[in-house]
């Protein structure tokens, strides 16, 4: 059987997904399985053609199939896939597909949704790291992933240490911090820090530690101390109406706590605070509020609401920036888009506005989603860009 499927694969001459689409097509509904698994024995899905071209293909007995991820509005709007029964009984096998043309170093996160039931790809080996969603993964030609937030068991490695926070006098709710501390601690001082928000889920999904630890043992980092801040309120604290009360918390008692429990460096320049989607926003926002504390604040997929904007323009004819603050932004062509959410076109409207007005920032455009393969592999960038000078 599989010799004689192979004698037809070599017969058909398929060179494209469309040649092979010509050959189902003509075929009787009851001749088109046998086709469609010489097709797919040996083959990957998704198919990947040309460089840009990516077609998501699904073969099996279903009445709907649909596909969902990065290229879905940002996992919003699930796109049908094309049906081509294969077979005259009722519930015979179909192949479903759908085509997409999309930069040669895209990544893509999706899944399928057969008859409603979200699921993997089943002849896609690649899948994502653990994370909080394990999805299915296209990467396209170009793309090249980041090793540096792989654990290393060959080089020194820091410790994480477990640190209340308590907070007095403001409605911000206490809780408990974790800090990474170098290797060689001991022997270090005038450290720089960073204090990274949704600081557990940096942590255990975005691998920084890993990361930490690399970039110090490669050379391409100074050992950094990084305090891991969880939210408790996360809308409120990050983009709410507690915004101004926890950035202030943040700079009046969380940073004094760090600095005289740990040989850490005093001056903003060697301060730095980062986050994702809102944890970005309350990240930008308070290097605009409270230069005096950091002089380096960095975005991923960052919300961008109209009280920042407003924040950064009052600043800037008030009393500017210090010229030694520095912005990172970076955001996926195919983040978030929904309602009063356009991640892609107003991440790009602060970076011209950054532009604008002469403040230092890098970062920029990825073909990637909202999505933890996007951050982990741009934050070893960040922290380079905050303590490398």
């Amino acid at each position: 059987m599989i010799a004689g499927l192979m004698v037809m694969l070599l017969l058909t001459g398929w060179h494209t997904f469309a040649d092979f689409l010509g050959e189902v097509r003509q075929r009787p509904a009851h001749e088109r399985a046998a086709v469609v698994r010489s097709y797919l024995l040996g083959r990957g899905t998704p198919i990947i053609e040309q460089d840009s071209l990516l077609t998501f293909v699904w073969f099996g007995r279903a009445d709907s199939a649909m596909v969902n991820g990065d290229l879905q509005d940002g996992w919003r709007s699930p796109a049908r896939m094309t049906k081509i029964p294969c077979g005259n009984e009722a519930r015979a096998p179909a192949l479903f597909y759908r085509t997409y043309v999309v930069p040669p170093d895209a990544r893509i996160e999706y899944k399928f949704v057969i008859d409603g039931v979200y699921t993997l790809d089943s002849t896609n080996h690649r899948a994502t790291l653990p994370g909080d969603f394990v999805n299915s993964e296209a990467g396209m030609p170009a793309f090249r992933a980041s090793m540096i937030p792989a654990y290393r068991p060959s080089v020194a490695h820091g410790h994480v240490d477990t640190l209340a926070f308590p907070i007095a006098g403001t409605p911000i709710r206490p809780r408990r911090i974790l800090v990474y501390v170098p290797p060689g601690y001991n022997h270090l001082a005038e450290l720089p820090s960073v204090y990274v928000h949704d600081g557990e889920s940096v942590l255990q999904y975005g691998y920084m530690a890993n990361s930490i630890d690399n970039l110090i043992a490669d050379g391409a980092l100074p050992p950094i101390i990084a305090v891991f801040v969880p939210p408790v309120e996360r809308e409120e604290e990050y983009a709410g109406r507690k915004l101004p009360e926890f950035i202030d918390a943040i700079c009046d008692q969380l940073v004094p706590l760090i600095d005289t429990t740990y040989r850490t460096a005093c001056e903003p320049g060697k301060r730095g605070v980062m986050g994702i989607s809102s944890g970005g926003h309350v990240a930008l926002m308070a290097a605009i509020l409270r230069p005096e504390t950091f002089a380096c604040a960095a975005g991923q997929s960052s919300q961008i609401t109209p009280a920042l904007r407003v924040a950064l323009s009052l600043r800037q004819h008030c009393t500017p920036l210090p010229s030694t603050t520095r912005f990172w932004l970076d955001w996926g062509t195919y983040d978030i888009v929904d309602r009063d959410y356009n991640l892609p076109s107003q991440n790009r409207e602060l970076r011209d506005e950054l532009t604008r007005q002469g403040i230092p920032h890098r970062g920029g455009e990825v073909h990637e989603g909202h999505n933890w393969a996007n951050w982990r592999d741009r934050m070893p960038d960040i922290l380079r860009y905050f303590f490398l000078r």
